[in-house]
């Protein structure tokens, strides 16, 4: 493996990596292979092995860009999210709109889970979840607060496990409508882990 010192080069790396995070969610990690990745990226077959070490780094790789677009598209829904008191019910339908989104696909919430499985079997994935949880975490104290609601971090932790566990079980039994079923769940906990701040 190369590093990628020249722009040219910085780019073609960057294509591999976009490629292999597009198979990825197309897939699974069983469709990140060098010839499907180079092919997607429309380069050379060896480029794969020139600017990756493995397989596993460009999977790594690829794991992190597609974490970096997830949180891209939750933090833009956070921040669009209009800061005002909310009652339980309306608290609860913004965090699932925000942390599940009715135009997130079922391939990037499938892959969202998938990589946290995966971490348990290639280690170099761990800190790449990690960042990414911590970044839902401060994304989920944003959602709280604007919405007038407790900010405590076991609260958070509950909720995320919450929301983890009805996708998970939506997503097996192909369940259509992945905000709605959160949003109802969370309605269930929202006031005991997350209850209207103090003023």
């Amino acid at each position: 493996m190369r590093a990628a010192t020249t722009p040219k080069g910085t780019r073609r790396r960057a294509r591999l990596i976009a490629a292999a995070g597009e198979l990825l969610l197309e897939g699974g990690f069983d469709a990140v292979r060098h010839r499907a990745v180079a092919d997607r990226a429309q380069l050379p077959l060896a480029s794969t092995t020139y600017y990756f070490a493995s397989l596993e780094d460009l999977v790594v790789e690829a794991v992190a860009f597609n974490c970096r677009g997830d949180h891209d598209a939750i933090a833009e829904r956070a921040h669009a999210l209009p800061r005002r008191r909310r009652g339980g019910e309306t608290t609860a339908e913004a965090l699932a709109e925000v942390f599940v989104g009715e135009r997130t696909t079922r391939e990037r919430l499938t892959c969202r889970y998938e990589a946290i499985v995966l971490c348990a079997r290639v280690p170099r994935l761990h800190q790449v979840l990690v960042d990414h949880r911590n970044s839902l975490r401060n994304i989920h104290f944003e959602v709280l607060e604007k919405s007038g609601r407790s900010t405590d971090p076991t609260g958070i932790e509950q909720l995320m496990a919450v929301e983890d566990g009805v996708v998970i079980g939506a997503l097996a039994d192909s369940v259509d409508d992945l905000v709605k079923v959160t949003q109802v769940a969370l309605c269930e906990v929202i006031d005991q882990l997350a209850p209207v701040a103090s003023a």
